[in-house]
Formats: structure tokens, C-alpha cells, sequence
């Protein structure tokens, strides 16, 4: 069986128009070209408080509603609720 993979330019193409967000009720982040996922959550973790992660499909920079913690945007996923590292 043939697997096939992404191409670099289509993997670009598809993180471009979405990114992730996470929030807390302390502070919220999401990733961009300068933060990437493993320092979103390096981010979240530090500051000790559970937060919701959600995958939003459309790109950092779109401007869109935020209603009790959580994306306003069609088709956003919520991927979980984590805990932060107490201290």
C-alpha cells in the first residue's frame, strides 16, 4: 500500500487558515507564526491554571468573537481542558 504525504507548501497552506487558542481565566494565547502549539502550552502550563484548547479554522490574525472563554467561529473544535502546573 502507497502512502501518501503532504506537501510542505500544502501543510503551510493548511496552518495558515487555522491555528490554536487556549484560555484560561487568567489569560488567553493562541499559536502564530512566531508561537507554535508546544510554546502555547509551555505558556499555559506556567501560569498554573487549567485551560481549554481549542483547534479554530481559520487564520491567527482573522478577528472573531470570544464568548466565556471559548472561539465564536463555525466548525471550532475544543480539544480538551488541561491542567496547569500548580506551583
Amino acid at each position: 500500500m502507497k502512502t501518501q504525504t503532504m506537501g510542505y507548501e500544502a501543510k503551510q497552506e493548511r496552518q495558515a487558515n487555522q491555528h490554536f487558542f487556549a484560555a484560561s481565566t487568567w489569560d488567553w494565547a493562541a499559536t502564530t507564526p512566531e508561537r507554535d502549539l508546544p510554546a502555547l502550552i509551555k505558556h499555559m502550563e506556567e501560569l498554573g491554571r487549567g485551560y481549554n484548547l481549542f483547534l479554530v479554522p481559520v487564520s491567527f490574525d482573522t478577528n472573531y468573537d470570544i464568548n466565556f472563554f471559548q472561539p465564536q467561529v463555525e466548525g471550532v473544535q475544543w480539544l480538551g481542558y488541561f491542567e496547569g502546573d500548580k506551583k
